[in-house]
C-alpha cells in the first residue's frame, strides 16, 4: 500500500483489535508475570515464529 512504510526504530507502533475475551485473557497474563501487555505479545509472537520456523533465528 502506498501510505505504508515501515518505521526504521527498534519498535513500530501498532493498533491491534482483539476479540475482548482474549484482550482481558493477555491482560490478565501479563500482569501475572509483572510485563505489559506489548511485551508479553513480542514474547508470543516471538515465540511462534521460532515454532513456525525452527531455522529461523
Amino acid at each position: 500500500m502506498p501510505d505504508e512504510a515501515w518505521e526504521s526504530d527498534d519498535c513500530v507502533r501498532r493498533t491491534v483489535v482483539l476479540p475482548t475475551v482474549l484482550a482481558e485473557r493477555l491482560a490478565a497474563r501479563a500482569e501475572q508475570r509483572s510485563l505489559s501487555v506489548s511485551d508479553l505479545l513480542a514474547e508470543y509472537a516471538e515465540e511462534g515464529l521460532r515454532r513456525d520456523d525452527p531455522g529461523a533465528a
